[in-house]
């Protein structure tokens, strides 16, 4: 009846691709087009380009705090039956107070730097909808509807006068990921990465149907009479952890010009095979034995290209561009199957106002390939425009800070079905702030 209640494999994910967080330190958030910057934060978005800053240790520590809304409106011809109007909104709310990260850079010498960085590389949250989805109510009812018909003792043209149900589902994911990697400057303008990266993912899905009942009609010629409760189900609860490890081998390049800096990274297919720690009621392992204890799901991480562009327009004003794919389509437990791969486009500026303070914004386009075949309530994303602004403050040669606030405008998503229609839409934030150190 709910076969697919399990497979909430897409969370929050709040910049970036279907399990890939790109804003991996709070200076994303002021300006996202960081592809080709020389800076401490570049240990994710440019590692190559660590060669090319000051000799000595650099480190980052970062914060950001985000919130999501996911929302479906959804209509159906028999949701009057629980009460209300055809039409129904179901609200999935993501918070994620608290979104770790630190990179840390050694430039040993004008040939050798090191690099390393602990970031929460996917999910970071956790997503509850208080009232359910609207996909499990459709099934829900469809079920109720076929056992009143199958069921014998019941004269044929019964029919289902009115159920109710009770729903509520929590989901909660993080892939944290801990980086190490090696830049060697291969001549004074190019300088290339090599590195790896180990994921560990944590998934936790806790939530149900209970409650379930329904009124029976008789058919007219029997006088239309309503029989309170006679069709019940059994409760369904599912309780499940997943966790599982992969490995992601990472390269990049960096072409320093003076003014202009182009940098790339490609980041292969992540492997992850989660394994279930589960209790679920046996109704619930019957219809989704990939999810019993013990089960294993995949849950790959997507390939990444991406491609920056850095130019010095005047002394004290920086333009940046980028470029983002992602290959969905080749993920194993994708749930992109029918559409296209996912790709972002970018820009920024930046502007040094005096020697303390530098002020930024920027904006990108996410265009998801997910196909109405795809989408599903506990699996949608919708393409969005992000717009983002902050800036940095500069304490003492060694010392700053970065802030910064993005906020992303979802397209909608229609999908007709055989039920009815579903409208996809989500709202989303961002706030945080880094603090660099360079010793």
């Amino acid at each position: 009846m709910c076969s697919a209640m399990a497979l909430m494999v897409s969370i929050p994910t709040f910049a970036g691709g279907i399990l890939t967080n790109t804003n991996q330190n709070a200076a994303y958030l002021r300006n996202p087009a960081r592809d080709a910057v020389i800076a401490i934060d570049g240990v994710y978005s440019n590692p190559a380009g660590i060669a090319f800053m000051p000799k000595g240790f650099h480190l980052s520590v970062s914060w950001q705090a985000a919130w999501q809304k996911r929302q479906i409106n959804s209509t159906f011809a028999a949701y009057p039956l629980n009460g209300g109007q055809s039409t129904k909104d179901f609200e999935g709310v993501a918070k994620a107070p608290i979104i770790p990260s630190v990179q840390a850079a050694y430039v040993i010498n004008d040939k050798w730097s090191v690099s390393a960085q602990f970031a929460i590389g996917g999910g970071g949250g956790k997503c509850e909808f208080d009232n359910g989805l609207g996909m499990f109510e459709k099934l829900v009812y469809s079920a109720m509807s076929q056992g009143i018909a199958a069921n014998s003792q019941l004269p044929a043209g019964s029919s289902l006068a009115k159920y109710a149900l009770n729903q509520s589902l929590i989901g909660e994911q993080y892939f944290y990921g801990l980086q190490i990697g090696g830049t060697y400057k291969l001549a004074d303008a190019f300088s290339v990465f090599g590195g790896i990266r180990g994921v560990l993912a944590n998934c936790a899905y806790e939530g149900g149907i209970t409650g379930i009942s329904g009124d029976v009609k008789l058919p007219q010629a029997m006088g239309g009479t309503v029989m309170p409760g006679v069709a019940t189900s059994d409760d369904l609860l599912l309780d499940c952890s997943q966790s599982g490890i992969g490995f992601t081998p990472i390269l990049g390049l960096d072409w320093n010009l003076g003014k202009l800096n182009l940098a790339a990274k490609y980041e292969f297919r992540t492997k992850i095979n989660l394994e279930n720690e589960s209790s679920n009621t046996p109704n619930v392992d019957a219809m989704m034995p990939a999810y019993k204890n013990k089960g294993k799901v995949r849950s790959d991480i997507p390939a990444i290209l991406t491609l920056g562009a850095q130019y010095q327009i005047v002394d004290n004003v920086r333009a940046m561009a980028g470029f983002h794919y992602y290959w969905d389509k080749d993920a194993k437990g994708s749930p992109i199957q029918k559409g296209d791969n996912t790709w972002e486009a970018l820009l920024g500026v930046e502007w040094d106002i005096n020697d303390k303070v530098m002020l930024s914004c920027g904006g990108q386009r996410t265009q998801y390939g997910f196909d109405d075949a795809d989408m599903s309530d506990i699996n949608f994303n919708v393409p969005n425009y992000a717009f983002n602004i902050g800036g940095t403050y500069k304490f003492n040669e060694k010392m700053k800070i970065n802030v910064g606030y993005m906020h992303s405008f979802y397209d909608e998503h229609e999908v007709v079905n055989d039920f009815g229609k579903d409208i996809y839409t989500r709202k989303n934030d961002v706030v945080g702030a880094s603090l660099d150190i360079t010793f």
